[in-house]
């Protein structure tokens, strides 16, 4: 939290730059202030010499319409040239490419393309999003990666995917298997008693997000390789709650009534949640 709190100081220190153009300069100082204020980073990879990046400067970034979106953000621009390090985590090798970011730098959405300026506001508007829903676990993982930090995270950002339009949530739950991936980087690292059962949840968990997505059909091809028998007792709910719903979701309601009968009533709000969603 002081690391929050120092963060808003230097946002308070370039109020008066970013008021000119909108733009912060400080990729670190961008996420502290994302995680500070529930927002989204934007980023606009640029150069000097890159003639489509100047257009959409004249065309698009400096309008004062486009500036009120931007208000959303917490906006940074990188000059590849100067910033190569951050340009390379992120694989750039054209410009103009903006991406979408969590407050942890975590890819929501990217794209390398000249945008017009109709394109860019749509995008805006798209991506405009409060992420207080994930504030608690964002920081968390900030402030310490580890195993715990990662999962909790991944696994909300399941549940935020949720309440977002159909055209977000592939963007999101995208998102979540990054930190899934994490987490199981950090889980392979360690001596954890459990590992098998928690890779077993961590893979049901992407049949969920199949779900999320309405790929029903997809979800249950991936159930049906996995045997009742080999589910572990920590995992046999979230199984019984995924066939259930994958069935659900294709309207075959003769397999579905044989699964819900077994359904927790812990799940029952999140069946709840993906049939709004779908």
């Amino acid at each position: 939290m002081k690391n929050i709190i120092i963060a808003l100081v230097i946002f308070l220190s370039f109020g008066r730059s970013v008021e000119a153009n909108n733009w912060l300069e400080d990729f670190e100082s961008a996420k502290k202030i994302a995680l500070a204020t529930d927002k989204l980073i934007l980023v606009n990879f640029w150069a000097s010499w890159c003639e489509p990046c100047e257009k959409m400067d004249l065309e698009s970034w400096s309008k004062d319409d486009v500036k009120t979106l931007m208000d959303s953000y917490v906006s940074v621009q990188i000059d590849i040239d100067h910033n190569k390090n951050v340009a390379s985590s992120y694989n750039v090798k054209g410009i103009p490419f903006i991406f979408i970011l969590d407050g942890n730098g975590k890819v929501v959405y990217k794209s390398m393309s000249y945008m017009r300026k109709g394109q860019v506001m749509k995008l805006l508007k798209t991506y405009a999003l409060s992420t207080e829903f994930l504030k608690t676990e964002l920081i968390n993982y900030n402030t310490k990666q580890n195993f715990v930090n990662a999962y909790s995270l991944a696994t909300r950002y399941h549940d935020y995917s949720l309440f977002l339009d159909e055209d977000l949530r592939k963007d999101f739950t995208s998102t979540a298997s990054y930190y899934f991936d994490e987490a199981l980087s950090f889980l392979y690292e360690s001596d954890h008693s459990s590992k098998a059962a928690i890779e077993q949840e961590i893979e049901l968990y992407e049949i969920q997000k199949e779900l999320i997505l309405k790929n029903s059909k997809k979800a249950l091809r991936l159930l049906s390789k996995i045997d009742k028998e080999d589910v572990v007792n920590m995992n046999t709910d979230f199984f019984v709650f995924l066939n259930y719903m994958a069935f659900k979701l294709s309207e075959d309601e003769v397999q579905a009534k044989l699964w819900e009968a077994e359904v927790k009533e812990i799940y029952m709000q999140r069946v709840e949640l993906i049939l709004k969603a779908v």
